[in-house]
């Protein structure tokens, strides 16, 4: 039964994200900037971190081919991202004991690279025609305050919950 709830967690997110999107944007509110949530990404590096790469590489191409499916036009973008981002914060967190801290910055890093992977890609290809400057300030710094706060208020129950799982495994 434990075995599913990872699966779950991670839809679930996935259609939160949406919801948090339409009902709390910022621009509903009168400001410019818009906030892109990664709860997703977050569950997933909890994974990366705390259980399995391999599981969490898997949980990131099907998570970001979801995002390509659901979200855009350009299928693989997402896939590709979330999994080099997985990828590279696991092998970053081996080598560094994680705590909440140093699990915030990792969240931070990784949304860092999501996102500038995400625009790169979608510059590169004529998609997106927004100066670098516009995107950090409108986009990039306010996300981290809403996917920074998430982790925080996630990780000790998800903490616990990727305990169980790496004990289930072994």
């Amino acid at each position: 039964m434990k075995r599913i709830y990872l699966p779950f967690l991670v839809f679930f997110f996935f259609v939160f994200e949406g919801t948090v999107v339409q009902v709390f944007a910022p621009e509903r509110f009168g400001f410019d900037t818009v906030v892109v949530p990664h709860f997703v990404m977050i569950i997933i590096l909890f994974v990366a971190i705390y259980v399995s790469i391999p599981q969490a590489i898997v949980y990131s191409i099907f998570a970001g081919l979801l995002y390509d499916v659901v979200y855009t036009d350009l299928i693989g973008v997402y896939m590709f991202s979330m999994a080099v981002t997985t990828y590279v914060i696991a092998l970053c967190a081996k080598v560094i004991h994680t705590n909440v801290i140093v699990g915030l910055l990792f969240v931070l890093i990784a949304e860092t690279m999501l996102d500038f992977m995400i625009y790169g890609i979608y510059t590169l290809v004529g998609i997106v025609n927004m100066p670098v400057n516009v995107f950090l300030f409108e986009r990039l710094f306010p996300s981290f305050i809403l996917n920074g706060v998430f982790f925080i208020l996630l990780y000790f129950p998800m903490r616990r919950l990727t305990d169980q799982l790496k004990e289930m495994e072994t």
